[in-house]
């Protein structure tokens, strides 16, 4: 009798746990974006940035198809911002992004690090007049010794838009008061930029998503040794490190525990990673194969859907 009563005691518990797991479902009625017709370009459908009351309280969260590259925007209570953005090479599969959202200007531009497929694409849309921000975030110092990061610097302080540093450890709300908290996140223990690019974590009420932005290797590597108790690292979403060029260290990818995983790399380049991933049975889409699109109300689940149409090339 003692062991049934202990046995129904750890079923409630557990039972009681539940309403606080995040459910990620894959949602065919959604559509990322419109699709071409006989008759022209249909409507937007149900996630439209045109009309207030469909996306307030929502965290909406577009993962751009702009090649091996992270370009990502997120909307949350009529504001905007975009996190990386591309090479510039591939700047117009950027700019239909945008254009496609009906984009012209940012709350916040971040950037995660100074390299070519993070930071270009930004950059030239500013300076061409494509696009605008109220904010721009770096993990950089004013006058830091890169050409392509002082060439962002000088762009930025042209369009008179305001500079912020951030630091591990910093964080903001974005989406007003009652919107989402950005945590931001970074390993100081060297010197290579994708090692020490800006990590972010994205709380909207229950629900989160982790940005690994560059990070993987030794740094995650050194992360899961120095930071378990320091960084929270549990999400329900997960840009993992680097594209999935290589395999995620298994302590944070553990940590994370993640119900979706987010590859901005073909199927061949991450290939090792996608490996790791179907080991540990965890879900993964890539970004080559169409836009992801993710909203959540913050509450029990997130749901998505990603545009097959390849319309945004």
């Amino acid at each position: 009798m003692k062991i049934t009563r202990i046995l129904m005691f750890v079923l409630a518990a557990m039972l009681l746990c539940t309403g606080a797991l995040a459910e990620v479902r894959f949602d065919e009625t959604l559509s990322a974006f419109p699709v071409k017709t006989e008759d022209g370009w249909a409507e937007f459908g149900p996630v439209p940035f045109d009309e207030e009351e469909q996306r307030e309280g929502l965290l909406e969260i577009w993962f751009g198809r702009v090649n091996v590259c992270d370009c990502f925007v997120l909307r949350l209570n009529g504001e905007t911002m975009m996190i990386d953005g591309g090479t510039v090479s591939h700047r117009g599969a950027t700019q239909l992004l945008l254009d496609k959202l009906g984009i012209t200007k940012v709350d916040i531009l971040f950037n995660t690090h100074h390299h070519d497929d993070h930071l270009e694409a930004q950059e030239y849309l500013l300076r061409k007049g494509f696009l605008d921000a109220d904010l721009f975030i770096t993990p950089y110092d004013r006058g830091h010794n890169v050409d392509r990061q002082k060439k962002m610097e000088a762009t930025v302080d042209s369009r008179g838009i305001p500079f912020q540093t951030m630091r591990h450890g910093d964080s903001l709300m974005f989406g007003g008061e009652d919107g989402a908290l950005v945590q931001f996140f970074r390993w100081m223990g060297s010197t290579d930029a994708n090692y020490s690019s800006l990590m972010c974590k994205v709380t909207y009420k229950e629900r989160s998503i982790y940005f690994m932005a560059d990070v993987t290797g030794k740094a995650q590597k050194m992360l899961a040794q120095e930071s378990l108790d320091t960084i929270p690292w549990d999400a329900d979403i997960f840009k993992v490190g680097h594209h999935g060029y290589a395999k995620q260290d298994p302590t944070l990818l553990e940590a994370i525990s993640p119900d979706l995983c987010i590859v901005t790399n073909s199927k061949q380049g991450a290939e090792q990673c996608m490996k790791q991933l179907d080991k540990a049975g965890l879900k993964y889409v890539n970004t080559p194969s169409g836009t992801i699109y993710a909203r959540t109300d913050g509450g029990e689940e997130w749901v998505y859907t990603q545009d097959k149409s390849h319309l945004n090339k």
